[in-house]
């Protein structure tokens, strides 16, 4: 999935969300993959370029949720 920044940070989050809340239906609730999308925004805000975020939001939430998949627990923000 790619995902591009026009509109703004929350269109991305709600992008990354969407998506990912299907991709990992039936195996987590959709409000945990929201707090894990929320939780690496956090974590990225201000780290990366702008127009780089919906990508890097999605690589790395979904790589938080499959880890959780594995046994890891649902990541906080700093």
């Amino acid at each position: 999935m790619t995902v591009h920044c026009h509109r703004g940070v929350e269109d991305a989050v709600g992008a990354v969300t969407e998506w990912l809340t299907g991709e990992f239906s039936g195996r987590l609730p959709a409000t945990a993959v929201a707090h894990v999308v929320r939780a690496t925004r956090a974590d990225l805000e201000g780290r990366i370029a702008p127009e780089e975020l919906g990508e890097m939001l999605h690589r790395m939430a979904r790589a938080r949720l499959q880890r959780m998949l594995t046994g890891g627990r649902i990541p906080h923000s700093r």
